[in-house]
């Protein structure tokens, strides 16, 4: 009991500081628009107004459109999880997603605990457990609960990420009890085993199929023995538990083929012809008729064995916080045409304690003369392998992807912690102590890596004050004068086309400030830009009707933002000018000698540019800080003067441009790289 509480609270306290993002903010979401984190109250609400189709266009590239209406592709699992909160309320509609990673990290840690005791008794039955095994134990726990992919998945609050949670947690749970069955088929634990599958297949069908596959394989396992053992007078008797744990398999695989056959009229697969993103993006397109209308298939094994459990995929800098993802995105193998790939670690760089162990596990899961509880570990085993084998052949690539392979990795490497330890070492007096020391600093390895990996991406996704604090940590555990940090500071006029991930460039003087993703998508994020501001002060009571143009935005599409003045009364209404239509502002008052201060301030955390007259919300308008290009890659805009800096005049106002204050980080970012360059 000690060794596990120990175990569970080194792991779960950097899982849950990365989940809260070093805060206490417990309904947080990645981004502040709560995009991608309210899909599954979307689909709950439609379940209880008794449809599946959600509001057409709420979810934005995410959507599939059929016969008109909008499917979500993810099952729904997570979704009938929010009916009964939503039965009570739709207060917390778009925030529920981080309480939901909560309850699955709980069921991980539970049932990863109650795996490591279950095979260790299998392994080593009678013994009692020694303060070693309870170290080991410990480690185990910590390694499984903090120490992989999982909590750099905790980093980012949205349903991309919940659902791997999810996933890997019930596919640990199916394997306990797949084993809970193989050793003893008592119709308790075949009701749990069928309950877990169906959650499993309703939360990720690769992860459903596959343990759906190890409970209908264990079945027949079953079927055989109880044939070959079959005694007079028993009839049907000895038939009837393999037929129930057959029906714990085939009835949540059937689940979800009906639920995904609803929706898109086929077995496993989505029409991805249907889906938004595939309208709007040419690159899909081209990937779909590449690869015969799919982008699933054997031509990308190649490709995901390489990225994914290559012993170099990881990157070490010489500033906070020191281990993070390659600087790349993940890189095509054999010919094979990705649809999209991120910057992706691997397996093997950054989890592999759990790696290690599951590989001393293959003597004991390939000895053809195991039996009895040794030989029943290996459907556990088989289950959660086969759940990493849909994305092996994925042709899109990103780090939380590793997810699919944690359920083995956890399970499997348990199976390879106690057959180790139950081995006679030479010495063991000697080599247990650094044995445990070895695991102990791999597991440590593991949950920093996954906890550096994990606060960036939060920051860089969610932008705003989160991405500035983040950067200001760097500055002040890493910067200063001379530093490795300070050295990636760069400044010239425009932002450079290219560049390396977690470079700086100042444009102008401190005009604005952007880091580097390293991704091909959004290459730059804009993370400080100083204000820009005019005054235009009316001169005459004779007020020309039209409109007087002030800021002009350079982006996908051109856009102004301009003072419209009315013809008939003195007043005035902000207004934007865009290629969809214009947007204006509540009309204001305006008189003569009275300043008129119109503000371009850049709220990054929404992605946006906010106008603001007379620091007066009421007349707010707004432009995107980027857009998509054709090529749906994230193009960030430029906002300039429309007039000179030193301002002008018309025959009824005055025109002034002004800057405001220098950003506090960018300013020091820049003296600290100036101080380099001259040393």
């Amino acid at each position: 009991m000690v060794a596990s509480i120990a175990g569970l609270v080194l792991g779960g306290i950097p899982f849950f500081l990365v989940l809260l993002n070093f805060r206490t903010d417990a309904l947080r979401t990645a981004v502040a628009q709560r995009f991608a984190s309210n899909f599954f109250d979307l689909q709950a609400t439609a379940f209880l107004h008794g449809r599946l189709a959600v509001p057409n266009g709420s979810l934005g590239i995410e959507g599939f459109i059929i016969d008109g209406k909008t499917y979500m592709y993810f099952p729904p699992f997570p979704a009938l999880l929010r009916i009964p909160v939503q039965l009570l309320t739709h207060e917390f509609d778009g925030r529920l997603t981080l309480p939901s990673m909560v309850l699955a990290w709980v069921v991980l840690a539970v049932m990863t605990t109650r795996m490591v005791w279950l095979v260790r008794d299998c392994l080593r039955p009678g013994e009692a457990v020694s303060r070693t095994d309870g170290l080991v134990a410990a480690i185990l726990l910590a390694a499984a609960t903090g120490g992989t992919v999982l909590t750099f998945d905790a980093a980012l609050p949205w349903v991309y990420h919940e659902v791997y949670l999810w996933a890997s947690a019930l596919a640990v749970g199916c394997a306990y009890w797949l084993l809970r069955v193989a050793l003893d088929p008592s119709r308790t634990a075949i009701l749990w085993l069928g309950g877990f599958t169906l959650a499993t297949a309703l939360t990720r069908t690769p992860g459903g199929w596959a343990m759906s596959g190890a409970a209908m394989a264990l079945a027949g396992w079953m079927l055989l023995t109880a044939l070959r053992r079959r005694r007079p007078n028993r009839g049907r008797l000895v038939l009837l538990r393999p037929l129930a744990v057959l029906s714990a398999g085939l009835v949540p695989l059937g689940a979800s083929i009906t639920y995904n056959w609803v929706k898109f009229g086929h077995p496993y697969l989505f029409p991805l012809e249907s889906q938004v993103w595939t309208q709007v993006n040419a690159h899909r397109r081209q990937a779909l008729a590449a690869n015969g209308g799919t982008i699933t298939g054997p031509q990308f094994f190649e490709t995901s064995l390489v990225n994914y459990f290559r012993p170099d995929g990881i990157r070490f800098v010489d500033y906070f916080p020191w281990v993070t993802l390659p600087a790349e995105p993940a890189r095509a193998y054999a010919g094979a045409f990705l649809d999209q790939s991120y910057r992706t670690g691997s397996v093997t760089a950054f989890m592999p304690l759990l790696l290690l162990l599951a590989l001393a596990a293959l003597p004991v899961l390939l000895d053809r003369r195991a039996k009895g509880p040794v030989a029943a570990l290996r459907w556990p085993a088989l289950g959660t392998i086969l759940v990493g084998g849909g994305v092996m052949g994925y042709g899109y690539l990103a780090n939380r992807y590793t997810s699919d392979f944690v359920p083995a990795l956890v399970v499997v490497g348990t199976i390879g912690l106690w057959s180790t330890s139950r081995r006679r070492l030479p010495r063991a007096a000697l080599l247990r102590p650094v044995l445990v020391v070895a695991m102990a600093t791999l597991c440590a390895f593991s949950v920093v890596a996954q906890v550096a990996t994990g606060s960036l991406i939060a920051a860089q996704t969610h932008r705003g004050d989160e991405l500035t604090s983040y950067l200001s940590l760097q500055e002040r555990l890493s910067g200063g004068p001379g530093s490795s940090f300070a050295r990636l500071v760069s400044q010239s006029d425009e932002l450079p086309g290219a560049g390396t991930a977690d470079d700086l460039h100042v444009t102008g003087d401190c005009a604005s400030l952007y880091v580097n993703t390293g991704d091909q998508y959004e290459p730059w994020n804009l993370v400080e830009q100083r204000d820009m501001v005019v005054d235009v002060t009316p001169v005459s009571v004779h007020y020309r009707p039209g409109t007087l143009r002030l800021l002009e935005q350079d982006g996908v599409e051109m856009r102004y933002v301009s003072l419209e003045f009315d013809k008939d009364t003195p007043q005035a209404r902000l207004v934007v000018e865009d290629k969809d239509g214009n947007f204006y502002s509540p009309w204001f008052e305006v008189a003569r000698g009275h300043s008129i201060r119109v503000t371009a301030h850049a709220v990054t955390e929404v992605f946006q540019t906010r106008i603001r007259v007379d620091d007066n919300p009421d007349y707010d308008l707004y432009v995107p800080v980027g857009e998509w290009n054709t090529d749906w890659y994230n193009d960030l805009t430029r906002l300039t003067f429309m007039t000179g800096h030193d301002g002008g005049r018309t025959d009824h106002v005055r025109v002034s441009n002004s800057w405001g204050r220098e950003p506090a980080l960018c300013q020091r970012l820049l003296q600290d790289a100036k101080s380099s360059a001259t040393r």
